[in-house]
C-alpha cells in the first residue's frame, strides 16, 4: 500500500505516512457476487411458494412406488384379460357372472392398491375414491345376485360421474391459495350435493322408498351447515394470514 500524497510505501499497520505524516485511508475490499448465485437465490424465492403449495397437496411418487405401480398393473391386467378371453371363447359373449365378479374385484384392488402409491390425487380424495369403489362393487354384487343390472345405469353410474366431477374440481382448485383455505368448506358443500342427489336417485329407483329422500335432505342440510362454518373459518384464517 502507498501514500496517496507522497507515494511512499506504507505498511498495513500504519495509520499515518512515515514520510509526510498524512493519514492513511485503508481501502475496503468488496467480495463480488456472481450473477448465477444471486439469480438462483431470486429464483428460489419466486418458486418456493409454488413448491410449497404443490407439496402440500401432491407428493411425487418415488421410483420404487412407480415400479410397484407398473408391476401391479401388469399383474392385474393379465388375469382380467385371461378371464375375459375364456368367457368370450366359450360363449361368444362376456356374460358369465363370475367374469363380472373377477374383473370388478381386480379393478377395485387396483384402485385401492395403486392410486395411493402414484399419488395423482390428494390423500383425502384418494381415500374417497377407494371407499367409493369398494362400496359400489359391494352394491354391484348384491344387485347381481338379485338378478338386475338396472340399478347400475339408473343409480350407480350417475353417482360415479358426479364423484368424478367433484374429484376433478378439487384437484384443479388444489393449487389455488384462496381455494386451499376454503377447501374444507368446498368438500362439505360437495357432500351436501352428493347426499341430496343420492336420495333423489334412490327414491327414483325404489318406487316404494319413503324415508330415504327425507334422510338425504337431513344429511344434505347438515353438510351444508358444516360447509358454511368451515368456509367462514377458512376465510377468517386467510385474512389473518395476510396481516
Amino acid at each position: 500500500m502507498f501514500c496517496k500524497k507522497c507515494g511512499a510505501a506504507v505498511s498495513d499497520g500504519d495509520a499515518f505516512c512515515p514520510k509526510c505524516g498524512t493519514r492513511v485511508e485503508k481501502e475496503e475490499t468488496v467480495t463480488p457476487v456472481s450473477y448465477n448465485e444471486s439469480n438462483s437465490e431470486h429464483t428460489e424465492e419466486q418458486t418456493a411458494p409454488a413448491k410449497e403449495i404443490k407439496e402440500k397437496f401432491l407428493t411425487a411418487p418415488t421410483k420404487s412406488g412407480k415400479s410397484y405401480a407398473v408391476i401391479f398393473t401388469a399383474l392385474t391386467l393379465i388375469p382380467a384379460i385371461f378371464v375375459l378371453m375364456i368367457d368370450y371363447v366359450a360363449n361368444l359373449a362376456v356374460d358369465w357372472p363370475a367374469t363380472k365378479y373377477v374383473v370388478g374385484a381386480l379393478v377395485v384392488i387396483w384402485i385401492c392398491s395403486v392410486l395411493p402409491v402414484v399419488r395423482i390425487t390428494p390423500a383425502p380424495v384418494t381415500a374417497i375414491i377407494c371407499f367409493a369403489s369398494v362400496t359400489l362393487y359391494a352394491m354391484f354384487v348384491i344387485k347381481e345376485i338379485n338378478g338386475s343390472m338396472e340399478w347400475f345405469t339408473v343409480f350407480a353410474l350417475p353417482l360415479i360421474m358426479i364423484l368424478a366431477v367433484f374429484i376433478g374440481l378439487d384437484s384443479a382448485l388444489a393449487a389455488n391459495k384462496i381455494a386451499t383455505s376454503l377447501m374444507p368448506g368446498i368438500v362439505a358443500a360437495e357432500a351436501a350435493v352428493y347426499s341430496f342427489i343420492f336420495g333423489i336417485l334412490w327414491s327414483h329407483y325404489y318406487d316404494d322408498a319413503v324415508y330415504m329422500p327425507r334422510i338425504s335432505v337431513v344429511f344434505a342440510c347438515g353438510f351444508l351447515m358444516l360447509s358454511v362454518i368451515l368456509a367462514a373459518m377458512g376465510y377468517v384464517k386467510m385474512i389473518n394470514r395476510k396481516k
